[in-house]
C-alpha cells in the first residue's frame, strides 16, 4: 500500500498522522522544519486535551511541563472597563470571589494549560513518531503531483519524489494545496495582524485566578492577548488593523497605560525568538476541504480571527475528524469526507459569526481599529450567545447541538456585551443553528 502523505508536523498534521499509523495504515510525514520550533498561539481548551489523551496518549506528558494552568478567560471587553470572566467550570464561576489560589490549584476544577508552543507541538510529534509514523524533519514539500484532479504524490524540496494513497495538507497558512487550486478566500472585515512579544516577571490577575487565565482586553489600537505561560514568562500581543511599525518602546509604553498587568515585566528570549514578532491574523477558508485524492486540515484549511482562543484546539479536532474520514475512505466509503467537510464547514462558519459578533458588541471603545467593525451589526449573527462558552472550552463540537447553557452564565455574557435582547431574539428566530454531528 502507498503511504499517506502528510506536510506539515505541526499539531494537525501529528494527531492526523498519529491516528492513522494507530490502525496500521502507513503514514509519512514531511515537515520542512524541526521540533523544537517557534510559534505563537499558546492558549488551549480542555475538550483539547481530552481528544490528545484519547488518541495519544500524552495528558501526563503536557501536565510534566511547567505550563501555565487555565481555568478561563478574563475580559475587558463590552461597555464598560470593569472586567468579567468565563470560566471553564461552573462552580468556580460561582466560587472565584470566595476561595484562594490555593483552594483553587486544589479542587477538582475544569481546566487545560497555556503552553510554550514549542515544547506542546515537540511533545505531540514524538507521540506520532511513538505511534509508527515516518517522520521526516527538515524536510519540505515543494509541490503536490495531481493526475489529472487527483493528488498522486508530492515532490520534496530536494527533488525527490513520493507517491502517496492519499494527501493531507497540513502546512499552516502556507495553504500548499489551497493556493495552489486557487480556493483560499479571506474574510475581508477580518483581516488585522498581530504584534506580540514575551516578557518575564509580569503580573497577574487578582486572586485567586492570578496566572492561571488569560486575559484579553480592548484598547483604541485593537486588542491585548495576556497569556501566562509558565510561571515566569508570558505571551503579550496586541491584534490590530494599524501596520505601522512599534518599537519596543513604544509597545512597552502602550502595555504601561492598558488594562494588562505588565508590572515590572521585562523582554525575554523564547525559542531564540526575542523581541517584537509580526504575524497575520486573517481569517480565511478554502472553499473546499478534499478533493479526489487530498485533503486540507488545520490551518491549511481555514483560520479563524484569534479573538476566542480556539486556532489550535480547532486544528487538532478538525485533524481527527479528517484521520477518520481518510481511513473510512480508504476502505471505500463514498461519503465520509463530505462529512468532514460539512462538520467543518459548520464549525468554521459558528467561530466565524461568534468572532463578528464579539467585536460588533464591543460599544465602549473608539479607535481607527473598531471603525472598521462599526459595520457589523449584533443582529446578523445566526450562532447564540449562549454557546460562546461551549465555543471556547471546545465541548460543543461533542454535542448534538448547541445546549442552553444556564441562565446566570447567559445574563452575565449579555450583561458585560450590552446585547440588546430583543435584536438578539430577533436573529436567533430568523437563523436558528441546526443540529451539528461529530464525523
Amino acid at each position: 500500500m502507498k503511504p499517506v502523505v502528510v506536510i506539515g508536523g505541526g499539531p494537525a498534521g501529528s494527531v492526523f498522522s498519529a491516528i492513522l499509523a494507530s490502525e496500521g495504515i502507513p503514514v509519512m510525514l514531511f515537515e520542512r522544519g524541526a521540533h523544537p520550533r517557534h510559534h505563537v498561539g499558546e492558549s488551549l481548551q480542555p475538550a483539547t486535551i481530552d481528544i490528545l489523551e484519547e488518541h495519544l496518549g500524552i495528558r501526563d506528558a503536557i501536565a510534566a511541563e511547567d505550563f501555565a494552568l487555565k481555568y478561563g478567560a478574563v475580559y475587558v471587553w463590552g461597555e464598560t472597563d470593569e472586567p468579567w470572566s468565563i470560566l471553564f467550570d461552573e462552580r468556580l464561576e460561582r466560587d472565584v470571589d470566595s476561595i484562594s489560589e490555593e483552594e483553587m490549584l486544589a479542587r477538582d476544577y475544569e481546566r487545560a494549560w497555556q503552553v510554550r508552543r514549542s515544547r506542546f507541538d515537540e511533545i505531540i510529534f514524538n507521540a506520532a513518531v511513538a505511534k509508527g509514523v515516518q517522520a521526516h524533519t527538515n524536510t519540505g514539500v515543494a509541490k503536490v503531483l495531481f493526475e489529472d484532479d487527483r493528488a498522486v504524490g508530492v515532490i520534496l524540496d530536494d527533488g525527490r519524489q513520493i507517491d502517496a494513497s492519499f494527501v493531507v495538507d497540513a502546512s499552516g497558512q502556507r495553504c500548499l494545496i489551497g493556493r495552489h487550486l486557487g480556493l483560499i478566500d479571506p474574510a475581508e472585515d477580518l483581516k488585522s495582524i498581530a504584534i506580540y512579544s514575551y516578557f518575564r516577571d509580569a503580573g497577574g490577575l487578582p486572586a485567586p485566578l492570578g496566572r492561571h487565565a488569560q486575559l484579553i482586553a480592548a484598547i483604541p489600537e485593537g486588542w491585548l492577548w495576556f497569556i501566562p505561560i509558565s510561571a515566569d514568562v508570558t505571551s503579550i500581543g496586541l491584534v490590530t488593523q494599524d501596520r505601522r511599525p512599534y518599537t519596543e518602546d513604544e509597545f512597552r509604553e502602550l502595555l504601561a497605560r492598558s488594562p494588562v498587568p505588565i508590572d515590572d515585566g521585562t523582554y525575554c528570549e523564547v525559542d531564540g525568538v526575542r523581541g517584537l514578532q509580526t504575524v497575520r491574523d486573517w481569517s480565511y477558508s478554502a472553499r473546499s476541504f478534499h478533493g479526489p485524492g487530498h485533503v486540507l486540515i488545520g490551518d491549511a484549511a481555514c483560520f479563524v480571527d484569534p479573538i476566542l482562543a480556539g486556532g489550535v484546539d480547532f486544528a487538532i479536532r478538525g485533524s481527527a475528524n479528517a484521520a477518520v474520514a481518510v481511513m473510512e475512505t480508504l476502505t471505500g466509503s463514498t461519503t465520509a469526507m463530505s462529512r468532514y467537510a460539512q462538520t467543518m464547514r459548520k464549525d468554521y462558519q459558528a467561530w466565524l459569526r461568534m468572532a463578528r459578533y464579539w467585536y460588533g458588541n464591543n460599544r465602549k471603545v473608539d479607535g481607527f481599529f473598531w471603525q472598521a467593525h462599526q459595520l457589523v451589526q449584533s443582529a446578523s449573527v445566526s450562532t447564540p450567545l449562549r454557546a460562546f462558552v461551549y465555543l471556547t472550552s471546545g465541548h460543543y463540537s461533542a454535542d448534538a447541538h448547541f445546549k442552553v447553557f444556564q441562565e446566570w452564565q447567559e445574563k452575565k455574557m449579555f450583561h458585560a456585551l450590552g446585547v440588546n435582547r430583543s435584536e438578539l431574539k430577533t436573529a436567533l428566530e430568523q437563523h436558528r443553528p441546526e443540529p451539528s454531528s461529530q464525523a
